[in-house]
């Protein structure tokens, strides 16, 4: 007769169960979005996103639901990871244009290490943003984007180093556009003008082009002088 499992080895046990899960479901996000960002919703197929994770179809529907469903937790965690990643700079330890510099390169740096976020968010634009609306945590992820910027200007302002009349959109909309577009165009640039956005000195100077477009937007003209 086989030993009975006790209490305390099935609560052992859990902690691995759980983490299984999380791996699982995290598997399946990621495959997602490869499929979402390289074909669109529409051209998107669940059993690729199954393949690519590993498993049957069937543990979408169990994760997650149908399609739509999968979708919208593949544009959430997206968003989730880039906010995730800005968190952990500490920006309210450092000073305001500090901050905001170490913000925008890493903002630089996320959009050309994880390219296929940004073509999700292409592909997401071509849509006109109708399911990102839908996803049950856009306030948060608003508030995520905007207000660790927000903090930053109304330091900069308190000691005079700052334009008072500059929103937190004026800066993510610079960071955003400087540091997508460039991953966004790669390909047409390198065949139309025979110019690699991505590499060699190239992309230092634009690094450098970004921080210093962003001091010019947000510094009184006294505040830059050396």
């Amino acid at each position: 007769m086989s030993e009975q499992q006790g209490p305390e080895n099935s609560l052992s046990q859990q902690p691995s169960a759980d983490a299984a899960s999380a791996d699982m479901r995290r598997a399946l996000l990621d495959a997602g979005k490869t499929e979402f960002a390289n074909y669109g919703y529409d051209g998107a197929r669940l059993e690729r996103i199954a393949a690519k994770a590993g498993c049957a179809k069937r543990m979408l529907y169990y994760y997650f639901g149908n399609k739509k469903d999968v979708y919208l937790a593949v544009i959430e965690q997206s968003y989730s990871d880039i906010r995730e990643s800005e968190e952990q700079l500490n920006l309210d330890a450092l000073e305001p244009l500090q901050a905001l510099h170490a913000l925008a390169q890493r903002s630089f740096e996320y959009h050309e290490q994880n390219q296929e976020f940004t073509r999700l968010v292409l592909q997401e634009n071509f849509q006109g943003g109708e399911m990102l609306g839908q996803i049950s945590k856009i306030e948060l992820l608003r508030k995520a984007a905007l207000e660790p910027i927000e903090r930053i200007l109304q330091r900069g302002v308190a000691q005079g180093l700052f334009r008072a009349q500059l929103t937190a959109v004026d800066v993510h909309y610079l960071i955003s556009a400087l540091s997508g577009f460039r991953v966004d165009h790669a390909a047409t640039w390198q065949s139309l003008l025979q110019v690699d956005l991505l590499g060699g000195s190239l992309r230092q100077r634009h690094l450098q082009l970004l921080l210093d477009q962003l001091g010019a937007l947000v510094c009184e003209p006294q505040a830059l002088k050396p």
